[in-house]
């Protein structure tokens, strides 16, 4: 029904065939993971009701206004609709999503969205996770624990904690990986204790990250 004009549709389809290839790659280099989340079909709904892109299960909302809006401005290879997101949210579902608790899921979809999304990306607007972490936290005020993030990530009155609290999930999966390597950071998502796969607790890895952030600012 929407009356979009068929570019518009054809740049979505595109970034999501390309979003499915690269996600996909991406976690076939850990051999231990299976995504709890079994998909037979991706559903795509360009949707003229929502603001944010967001997910369901194996369906993914890309609002029509943003498509709408890179259409006007012929800028629509390089627009943001949040689709690697998304697409990491079907294609990698955690070990604790079941309980409502979304901070790896969404460190991993802001991970991946910073390496395979467009150039200037929500939540790090074309910067490095680290970089744009250290910068926001400094006008900020200070990063906010990570305990807090998920809670956070779902204020929608304050946008700048909002968009920190998803920079620090981002950042901090990126120190996981960097260091500790796609299988141990999947053995850790997938629900493995922390202090049994990395040797340190949460409140050390956490410690040591800020430390990282702390050291850009």
């Amino acid at each position: 029904m929407s009356s979009l004009p068929a570019a518009g549709v054809d740049e979505v389809v595109a970034q999501v065939e390309n979003a499915i290839t690269q996600v996909s790659g991406w976690l076939a280099q850990a051999e231990e993971f299976h995504s709890p989340l079994k998909v037979d079909q991706i559903r795509v709904l360009i949707d003229p009701d929502s603001h944010t892109p967001t997910q369901q299960r194996t369906t993914i909302f890309v609002p029509e206004m943003r498509v709408r809006n890179a259409v006007a401005e012929n800028t629509l290879s390089g627009g943001d609709f949040g689709i690697v997101h998304e697409i990491t949210h079907v294609l990698a579902e955690s070990a604790y999503r079941k309980d409502r608790n979304r901070f790896y899921d969404d460190g991993l979809a802001v991970y991946l969205q910073q390496k395979f999304g467009p150039l200037v990306n929500y939540p790090s607007l074309g910067h490095d996770l680290h970089v744009s972490t250290a910068a926001l936290a400094a006008e900020a005020g200070d990063l906010m624990p990570l305990a807090e993030c998920d809670q956070a990530r779902r204020v929608t009155d304050n946008p700048v904690k909002r968009r920190l609290a998803y920079l620090q999930l981002g950042s901090f999966t990126q120190y996981l990986v960097e260091n500790f390597g796609v299988d141990d950071y999947f053995a850790i998502y997938s629900g493995a204790p922390v202090d049994e796969v990395s040797g340190h607790s949460i409140d050390e890895l956490e410690r040591q990250w800020r430390s990282l952030i702390k050291s850009i600012q």
